[in-house]
């Protein structure tokens, strides 16, 4: 039987954005352990207390560790979020990591949400104690109650999509100007092991800086989408021009990706092609924004990140998707924080 009442858990995630319960496996602590022994050689322990490597995390091990798999795809998580939110709930990304994230404050919608609205959700579980001192989580209640801004919202046209990343700073402006002016209190999730926190998409949320980086701070984040949705990144969209970026999401339990589904209809691929956001040319100014990118690529503290696959190169990368041009991003940085999770190509195929 489930162990929490699903009653409160729903008024908690309602009132504050947020739920805490015990997470409901009897084999949680052997699964745990044996993570964090298997996974303790796969991070760069040195390169992040030396600080340059702002985490440490891998990004869905469920691929090819179970234990990852089977916290993610919990039956009785998948029920109670399956009953919270009145849709068929799915698991279709993990994150593991060995210390505190030390993330801004941020909300998951901006890079995916579903169509309709707020069908997304984050579960994380606590591996191990966590204090003040190494690194916990951190939110502002009430904040899921805000819209969910999106790039209509911010005065963000169409050509400003694709200068790419950048503009994601208007969000992080709107949310700290929103919580102040609203006297939100900044909140500090101090988790014992096995403890898991339920948040909602666009609860406003991130790391607290880890004082102590001789300790660790391991954890297991998982997101959900549920059925019947369209699955979508409204920081890349510009939808009122009819420009929207589908996602391609896999279900962890089944290995198969989930279709994009609107008013019941899935979405056709020449739908989604058409809908596609397009990718601005870059000016004459190329050789300056080159010359830009390649400074960038030159001191990256990015390219020997545990999150790149081994056949990545930041040219293929840049001319696969050509609004970070545009950006100047640093294509390693990007693809850690974001291409990766978005499911951006590597290469033009």
């Amino acid at each position: 039987s489930p162990a929490f009442d699903c009653r409160s858990l729903a008024r908690d995630l309602n009132r504050q954005g947020y739920a805490v319960f015990d997470f409901p496996d009897r084999d949680i602590d052997e699964k745990i352990e044996g993570l964090k022994r298997d996974f303790q050689s796969r991070y760069d322990w040195e390169a992040w207390r030396a600080g340059k490597l702002d985490s440490l995390r891998i990004q869905d091990a469920w691929k090819d560790d179970a234990r990852v798999r089977d916290i993610a795809a919990n039956p009785i998580v998948l029920s109670l979020l399956s009953a919270l939110y009145g849709r068929p709930a799915f698991p279709f990304q993990t994150l593991n990591f060995a210390v505190g994230t030390q993330q801004a404050a941020h909300a998951d919608y901006t890079h995916f949400n579903s169509i309709p609205d707020r069908f997304m959700c984050g579960v994380w579980l606590a591996f191990e104690d966590v204090d003040e001192e190494n690194g916990p989580l951190f939110y502002y209640p009430g904040s899921h109650k805000w819209p969910t801004y999106q790039n209509e919202h911010l005065g963000i046209s169409h050509t400003e999509v694709t200068k790419g990343y950048p503009e994601y700073s208007r969000y992080v402006d709107l949310w700290e100007r929103l919580a102040e002016h609203q006297g939100l209190k900044r909140e500090t999730f101090c988790a014992k092991k096995g403890q898991a926190l339920i948040w909602a998409s666009n609860l406003v949320h991130g790391g607290s800086v880890q004082k102590d980086k001789m300790r660790s701070r391991w954890s297991q984040v998982t997101h959900y989408f549920f059925e019947g949705c369209g699955y979508t990144s409204p920081v890349a969209n510009d939808t009122y021009n009819g420009r929207i970026l589908f996602r391609d999401v896999v279900d962890i339990r089944t290995g198969q990706v989930v279709p994009n589904v609107i008013n019941g209809h899935t979405v056709t691929e020449a739908v989604r092609e058409t809908a596609k956001p397009d990718l601005m040319a870059p000016g004459p100014e190329l050789n300056a924004i080159i010359a830009n990118i390649a400074r960038k690529i030159a001191v990256s503290r990015y390219k020997t990140h545990q999150d790149l696959p081994a056949e990545f190169d930041a040219g293929d990368y840049l001319e696969a998707n050509p609004d970070l041009v545009q950006a100047r991003a640093d294509p390693y940085q990007h693809y850690v924080l974001f291409g990766k999770a978005e499911g951006r190509r590597l290469r033009v195929d």
